[in-house]
């Protein structure tokens, strides 16, 4: 029987890739209200997963990948027919109010889009890297907060609550290749993939 030539792309090894991941939570912080903080973020970040791992097949959902040697992690990373996203999930308590180019917390300026931005800009970097091509990958924010207003979306930030964010992913149009999904979905499962320098 023939073998796809696409085929080599879906050779991922199991035992080297970040599939399997279990959220880390609060392992180097102290004190009640950092548990706490903690407790809920992971919490944001399970209801995210649940949420895109109902996407259909074709699509790809890495978990809690580790990104360099700094600490640092990506909550999700996302492949499918539409691109490449990474989503940062933050699980807050109070209002939320988003404008085209910021995001107040409790009427308190946030970074979390410039984040978003850069997480998004490390990704593209090392995933190209990976696979010896440019590879372009949006930045979402999934937000889970009590009260909601927004003004205007950003234009380079898809930013909503859990569930919004899955549907949107779905709407996209169609930009990649089924062999090309798997290949990105393979080199995004590959913990290499995120300790390379970038710049």
């Amino acid at each position: 029987m023939a073998t796809d030539p696409n085929e080599r792309w879906a050779s991922v090894e199991p035992g080297h890739t970040l599939g399997g991941r279990r959220l880390r939570v609060g392992r180097f912080l102290g004190g009640h209200a950092a548990e706490r903080a903690s407790s809920r973020g992971a919490n944001g970040e399970r209801l995210t997963g649940w949420w895109l791992g109902r996407l259909p097949g074709g699509w790809h959902v890495i978990n809690d990948v580790p990104v360099g040697d700094e600490g640092t992690n990506i909550d999700h990373v996302v492949v499918g027919p539409a691109g490449v996203f990474t989503i940062d999930t933050k699980n807050l308590t109070g209002k939320v109010w988003v404008g085209p180019k910021s995001i107040l917390h409790n009427r308190r300026r946030t970074d979390f889009l410039p984040e978003a931005c850069v997480q998004a800009h490390r990704a593209s970097v090392l995933l190209s890297s990976a696979v010896g091509r440019p590879v372009e990958v949006r930045a979402i924010l999934a937000i889970l907060a009590d009260d909601w207003t927004i003004k205007q979306r950003p234009a380079d930030v898809y930013v909503n609550a859990t569930r919004g964010v899955k549907d949107w992913i779905l709407k996209q149009p169609a930009i990649l290749r089924a062999h090309e999904v798997i290949e990105l979905a393979a080199a995004a499962s590959r913990p290499l993939t995120w300790t390379r320098p970038w710049s």
